[in-house]
């Protein structure tokens, strides 16, 4: 990945670049962008296995028919492939499945208290933005991604009611005063540098991190290790579906 822009790294002859462009200039593309092997290759990749284990794991919540259905609307969006999980799921994709898995997991770290601005490092196509905003009504996220991504998900979530103003970066830029800074895989795949820059403008300006940490680019011990000046902060050990990620490690983070 590039380091010299923005965000995430942009390279325009980039795979995944390129079916983010398409998606938002045409709109056949944008109807089955999540169907595309461009853009399976990064997201929209759970397989129907991994989903029955994500929806286990929802059931330990307490979520009822009407809630899933509200968390459902994110597959009417972009072709979304999706399979019969019984009650009270039916048809659902297990991309959105680990969508609400997270989402539960956010909120239920969070706790009681107002959420009322969040920060996601790497938005994908801005679905957990979206189910999120099921459990919680946030007055300010911001998304932080490439060009062409940012723009695919300003595209995808006008089709939703989101109550809050949602602010798209494709740059570094500091933010203030932040509740809940939300990074699943994203951060730990940047390059030292950036993740430098996201720590001093974002990451220390929180008052509560969640991050899904993966083997990544730079060592997760370097991050660890520096925000214990700043947080309380706990790593979870989990093996992920995916092999070539290795072990996850779910962190969360306290401000002091």
């Amino acid at each position: 990945m590039n380091e010299d822009w923005s965000c995430l790294g942009e390279d325009s002859k980039d795979p995944y670049s390129q079916i983010c462009t398409e998606a938002v200039e045409n709109e056949d593309v944008f109807e089955k962008f999540k169907k595309d092997s461009r853009y399976t290759a990064i997201l929209e990749h759970v397989s129907f296995e991994q989903g029955k284990e994500y929806a286990e794991g929802i059931l330990q919540y307490d979520v009822d028919v009407e809630l899933v259905d509200s968390f459902k609307d994110n597959d009417l969006i972009g072709g979304s492939t999706t399979f019969n999980y019984q009650q009270p799921f039916g048809r659902i994709s297990p991309s959105t499945l680990r969508y609400i898995k997270n989402a539960l997991d956010i909120s239920y770290f969070f706790g009681e208290g107002e959420l009322d601005k969040i920060v996601e490092i790497g938005g994908g196509y801005g679905g957990l933005c979206k189910t999120i905003n099921c459990l919680c009504d946030f007055g300010e996220y911001h998304i932080y991604d490439m060009n062409a991504a940012s723009k695919l998900q300003e595209k995808y979530l006008s089709n939703f009611h989101i109550s809050g103003k949602v602010v798209f970066h494709s740059e570094p830029e500091p933010v203030e005063d932040i509740d809940l800074v939300i990074s699943n895989y994203a951060y730990s795949e940047l390059g030292e540098k950036l993740q430098d820059l996201y720590y001093d403008n974002v990451i220390k300006n929180s008052k509560k991190v969640y991050m899904i940490l993966n083997k990544g680019q730079v060592s997760r011990e370097v991050l660890l290790n520096r925000a214990q000046e700043h947080f309380d902060v706990t790593v979870e050990k989990v093996l992920d579906f995916w092999p070539p990620n290795g072990y996850l490690y779910h962190t969360t983070m306290v401000r002091k």
